[in-house]
C-alpha cells in the first residue's frame, strides 16, 4: 500500500462510485477497480458495500479512510513545510469563493497573483458559503470567500468586504404588499444573501408566489428581466444591469452583508498561500 493507493481509495469513497472516482482522477476506471481490489487484497478485508447504485464504506472502510486522511494531509503538510522554505512560491493553491464575489472581487486579485507568480497553480471554485465552509474544514480547500459571519472553533474569520445587498425586479412596484405577487428567485440551501430576503419577508409577514432555485448570478439576473420575478443581489454586481432592472435597498438591518476570508486555524501556510493572503492585504491578518 503507497500513498497513491489511498487517494484513489479516498476519491471512490468521497465519490461513492468506481466510474466517477476515476472521472475525477484522469484514471482508466480498469486501473482504479484493480487498485481497490489489491488493496482489499493486501489488507485481507472488504472496504466497501457494492450495490447496483455504486460503493459504499463498510465499517472497514470508514476505519481506513480516517487513517487515510490523517496521513493525506501530513504528506501534504510535509510539502508546503518544504515549499515554505523556497524563496519563489510553486505547488497549487485552491481557493473557493461564492459567485458574487468571484465575479466582481476576485479578477483583479487573480490577474495580479498571476502576474507576481506565474509558477503557481491557482485554483478557484465556486460553491454556496455553507458548501465553501464544510470544504476549508475538510481540508477540500485552503482558504474561501465566504457571506456573513463564521463562528466555528476551528475557523480564522478575517473580513474582506463588506457589501451592500439591493432587490432587483423587473418593473417597479410601490407598496410592500405587492411582493407577494411575484416569485422570489434565489440559489439553492447555504445562501446567505437567499436567508437575508426570507429573513425579511418573515418579518413582514408576506411571502413570495414561489420559491425558483438557480445555480448562478446570470440565471437569476436573466430571469428577473424577463419578469419572471424578484431577487436580492450584491449591488456591485448589477453596474452593467442597472438600465433593465428596477433596485430597491433593503432595510438596514439586512443590506449591508460582510465578506469574510475563512481558513483553518491549524493550516500550514505554503508560500503560494502566503502571498495570496498577503495580496488581499487582510487588516486582521
Amino acid at each position: 500500500m503507497d500513498i497513491k493507493d489511498l487517494i484513489v481509495f479516498q476519491r471512490v469513497a468521497e465519490e461513492e462510485s468506481i466510474s466517477r472516482a476515476a472521472k475525477s482522477l484522469n484514471y482508466v476506471q480498469s486501473n482504479v477497480t484493480t487498485k481497490i481490489k489489491q488493496l482489499e487484497i493486501d489488507l485481507g478485508v472488504s472496504l466497501f458495500h457494492r450495490n447496483g447504485r455504486g460503493v459504499v464504506l463498510n465499517s472497514n472502510g470508514k476505519i481506513l479512510l480516517e487513517q487515510a486522511q490523517q496521513i493525506l494531509h501530513l504528506v501534504e503538510q510535509s510539502v508546503k513545510l518544504v515549499q515554505i522554505n523556497e524563496s519563489i512560491p510553486v505547488g497549487t493553491v485552491t481557493i473557493g469563493s461564492i459567485n458574487s464575489n468571484a465575479a466582481v472581487r476576485l479578477p483583479p486579485i487573480l490577474k495580479q497573483y498571476y502576474k507576481l507568480y506565474p509558477q503557481v497553480d491557482l485554483v478557484v471554485e465556486t460553491h454556496n458559503s455553507a458548501e465553501l465552509i464544510r470544504q476549508v474544514l475538510s481540508r477540500k480547500l485552503d482558504g474561501a470567500f465566504v457571506a456573513g459571519e463564521v463562528y466555528h472553533p476551528e475557523i480564522t474569520s478575517l473580513l474582506f468586504q463588506e457589501e451592500e445587498l439591493v432587490m432587483i425586479s423587473h418593473k417597479d412596484f410601490s407598496l410592500l404588499e405587492d411582493l407577494g405577487q411575484f416569485n422570489m428567485m434565489v440559489f439553492g440551501d447555504g445562501c446567505h444573501y437567499r436567508d437575508a430576503l426570507e429573513s425579511w419577508l418573515e418579518e413582514e409577514g408576506l411571502y413570495p408566489k414561489r420559491t425558483l432555485k438557480f445555480g448562478t448570478i446570470e440565471a437569476i439576473i436573466g430571469c428577473v428581466k424577463a419578469g419572471m420575478g424578484i431577487a436580492v443581489m450584491v449591488q456591485s454586481v448589477l453596474k452593467d444591469h442597472q438600465q433593465s432592472l428596477h433596485v430597491k435597498d433593503l432595510p438596514q438591518k439586512y443590506a449591508k452583508v460582510p465578506t469574510h476570508f475563512i481558513m483553518r486555524k491549524d493550516i500550514l501556510l505554503s508560500a503560494a498561500f502566503r502571498k495570496f493572503v498577503e495580496i488581499l492585504n487582510l487588516s486582521n491578518y
